[in-house]
């Protein structure tokens, strides 16, 4: 049996296992059971379930401490037969076992990739429980390194695999790390960058400036420095075309120098506060599920996307919704983007409150279990009910409008997404990294060519916003209030269809419609994906429109928090 009270949990290996177990359970019951019903059984009351697996006829059994409408189930307990304990590697081996059957796709070497994946997030997990403070947000900077758990449908969230232990610990956000970046000489002609049509270019920091001429010297005036992470500085150095390029001085190392930089919630991408600017940079590194350089096609898509939405003015009325754009991407060119790519960044200067914006993934994650999201202490849970309304007016409603009125679509799961707060209230909702932008090729006018890699037909366009906004972010937000205050999901969720009905009688809108009537909307099946190593092109499963069933009447569950 595995008992998740986690004040009875005695060391980090007994946590990240629990935290193991009911990711991969969650991910699993949304990904597979919804085909197989018959394996899992619910009692009507959502207090416990009963998980069989044919294959290694073994059945998982428990009882849950939240029950969520979405899938993102707390456990009290979890049982194996013979009250067996359950550990995750067990849980993995029989959880492949069913997968395989339903994926041609599944080998020896993906099934053991796989499981690696799950071993590095769970190691990972475990190293940072050991260390975590638990120490609440208090701006921006402590919420870009407070993400502890990750990604709750995932089956590896945590997973760095590529860096050492001791790597972990000085390049991972969750032990909050700092370190200088490293810096580059690299010669005009193999040098390459481009800004957007703003006239603004980031500049690096004086410091960075001085050091450099100090070792170029009368060499100065042919290079131009480019910042590169410190495990990547290393990296390079290991590839024979890089080294060719630095025995041609196409490149000079330059070392480690300049103002600190902060790792944020996505490990690559850093925060300089002496710059003002975060910078995504490029890392070698399996992050989740994928090597987190930055290739040309991602670089293509995040410029051709700010230089749209700005002559587009997105969101320019509503002034309670930004956009956090990347202005700049700079590189080291070579003749095969394979080896680009590992040089390539991109600036994202900010613009915003960093004493008073957070992250969102951050502000929805409990510290521990049972204890409510990060959010609450920043909130008056009196004012909660007010609090979300507000919370969706400057966020989902600004997003519908600009998709029906400008056909502008958004990636913005909520690592994507920041919010600043203002005396307790949602005051600014911001949007960044604009990779995930994409464009409804109808609402594009005659005069522009719609063949770039910005342009989607509608419905795709519109699957992406669904999916990343509705399932992910707000489904994520919408549970982390629920269980915070042992509320039901679907009393947040009547909220939502109550604001967007007001909206729907107010402005025409079809994705309005389409939100408040849909059967459901396609959510990643990341656990299958990522076994059947298609993470790129990911499989969809049809989560259940909550909107829809619950009509528009409070359930008699529900109570007032205003």
């Amino acid at each position: 049996m595995l008992e998740v009270k986690t004040s009875q949990l005695s060391n980090r290996q007994e946590l990240a296992n629990y935290y193991t177990c009911k990711t991969l359970l969650n991910c699993y019951i949304r990904e597979f059971c919804q085909e197989n019903r018959h394996l899992l059984s619910i009692d009507a009351k959502g207090q416990t379930f009963t998980l069989y697996f044919p294959t290694s006829k073994v059945t998982v059994s428990g009882a849950f401490s939240f029950y969520s409408a979405i899938g993102e189930h707390e456990y009290k307990h979890i049982y194996v037969q013979q009250g067996q304990a359950l550990d995750y590697p067990e849980l993995v081996q029989w959880m492949v076992r069913e997968l395989q059957q339903q994926d041609s796709l599944v080998t020896d070497k993906s099934r053991l990739d796989f499981s690696k994946r799950i071993d590095n997030s769970y190691r990972n997990l475990a190293l940072f429980l050991k260390h975590t403070s638990h120490s609440p947000v208090h701006d921006y900077l402590s919420s870009e390194q407070s993400l502890l758990y990750g990604h709750p449908f995932h089956p590896f969230p945590k997973n760095t695999l590529g860096f050492t232990e001791e790597e972990v610990s000085a390049y991972c956000p969750e032990l909050q790390s700092s370190f200088p970046l490293c810096y580059l000489a690299v010669n005009k002609h193999v040098y390459q960058e481009e800004w957007v049509h703003l006239g603004r270019h980031t500049k690096l920091h004086d410091t960075v400036e001085a050091q450099a001429q100090a070792i170029l010297a009368e060499k100065r005036d042919k290079y131009e420095i480019l910042p590169i992470h410190p495990w990547q500085y290393k990296h390079v150095q290991t590839v024979k075309a890089v080294k060719d390029y630095i025995a041609q001085e196409n490149i000079i190392l330059l070392g480690s120098f300049g103002p600190i930089a902060y790792p944020t919630s996505s490990v690559r991408t850093v925060y300089v506060p002496d710059m003002k600017c975060n910078i995504k940079l490029s890392l070698n590194i399996q992050i989740t599920n994928m090597m987190r350089n930055n290739n040309q096609e991602q670089m293509r898509r995040t410029l051709d996307a700010s230089n749209y939405l700005l002559q587009h003015h997105c969101f320019g009325d509503d002034p309670h919704t930004e956009i956090s754009y990347e202005e700049g991407v700079c590189t080291c060119q070579f003749a095969d983007d394979e080896l680009t790519k590992l040089f390539t960044i991109a600036y994202r200067p900010i613009q915003f409150d960093v004493t008073s914006t957070f992250v969102m993934s951050s502000l929805i994650e409990a510290p521990r279990a049972g204890e409510p999201a990060r959010l609450l202490s920043l909130i008056d849970s009196n004012q909660l009910e007010p609090w979300f309304r507000r919370y969706l007016e400057i966020s989902l409603l600004s997003i519908v409008r600009v998709a029906e009125e400008k056909g502008i679509h958004f990636e913005a799961h909520s690592q994507n997404c920041l919010l600043t707060i203002k005396n307790g209230m949602p005051h600014t909702f911001i949007i960044r990294d604009l990779e995930g932008v994409s464009v409804n090729q109808e609402k594009v006018a005659n005069n522009i060519n719609k063949s770039g890699l910005l342009f989607y037909e509608k419905e795709k366009a519109w699957a992406r916003t669904s999916y990343y906004f509705i399932v992910n972010h707000l489904g994520s937000l919408i549970h982390a209030l629920a269980s915070s205050v042992q509320e039901t999901e679907e009393y947040f969720w009547t909220i939502v269809r109550d604001v967007l009905t007001k909206e729907i009688e107010e402005h025409d809108n079809e994705y309005v419609v389409h939100l408040l009537e849909a059967e459901g909307f396609y959510a990643k099946r990341n656990m299958m994906s990522c076994l059947a190593g298609v993470s790129e092109t990911p499989s969809y499963i049809l989560v259940n429109n909550i909107m829809n069933k619950i009509g528009s009447g409070t359930s008699e569950s529900s109570k007032s928090f205003q």
